[in-house]
């Protein structure tokens, strides 16, 4: 009787070792502890933006216009980031009009930034345009080692993420169909 319900205890556990593919007894005590140091591959392109901290208003863009699940979600995509400064080339009443209105010409600027699919560097400078997420073609313009897209500078290259690959660019795209808000008049008053 004893051997009995050893041999159904080993079936019992060779059983649970093979359903749940276990190849070894070996337990690993680090297994549930929480990794602080992840790697930039296991983020999705919105964590990358944010750990590399230079993205803030690109960042709120996708916000506000209510695109963060693209940024964030399966992919993959290609993303052209422009830096805080980039933005900072936009006086401040026209960074207002657009975060005002951020289901017009700040989704559509947003997108504009996107490409589906994952490539590389060398894989848009080998192109002469590039179709974006928002809909329109983004000119690409090689020389060398220096690459335009959209008419921004791209000035670094394949950053990975688990969704995707970014490429940072020195000024905003504007797509061609999208009028940015005019700037208030000054009233010659003072």
């Amino acid at each position: 009787m004893q051997a009995t319900h050893a041999l159904i205890l080993a079936l019992a556990v060779a059983a649970t070792v093979l359903a749940c593919g276990c190849t070894s007894p070996v337990v690993d005590p680090t297994a549930n502890q929480t990794n602080e140091t992840l790697t930039v591959e296991s983020l999705p392109i919105a964590g990358v933006l944010d750990r590399e901290g230079n993205f803030t208003t690109f960042l709120q863009a996708f916000e506000a216009a209510g695109l963060v699940g693209t940024i964030e979600g399966p992919g993959p995509y290609t993303v052209f980031a422009p830096t805080d400064e980039a933005f900072e080339q936009f006086p401040d009443a026209v960074m207002e009009g657009l975060f005002n209105d951020p289901k017009g010409a700040l989704a559509e600027i947003a997108l504009y930034h996107m490409v589906p699919g994952r490539h590389t560097a060398s894989e848009i400078a080998a192109n002469r345009t590039i179709a974006t997420v928002q809909g329109n073609r983004a000119p690409v313009e090689a020389d060398g080692d220096e690459v335009t897209v959209g008419g921004a500078a791209v000035v670094r290259t394949d950053i990975p993420a688990a969704n995707g690959v970014i490429h940072v660019i020195d000024a905003v795209m504007i797509p061609p169909d999208v009028t940015l808000p005019p700037e208030p008049e000054e009233n010659g008053t003072g």
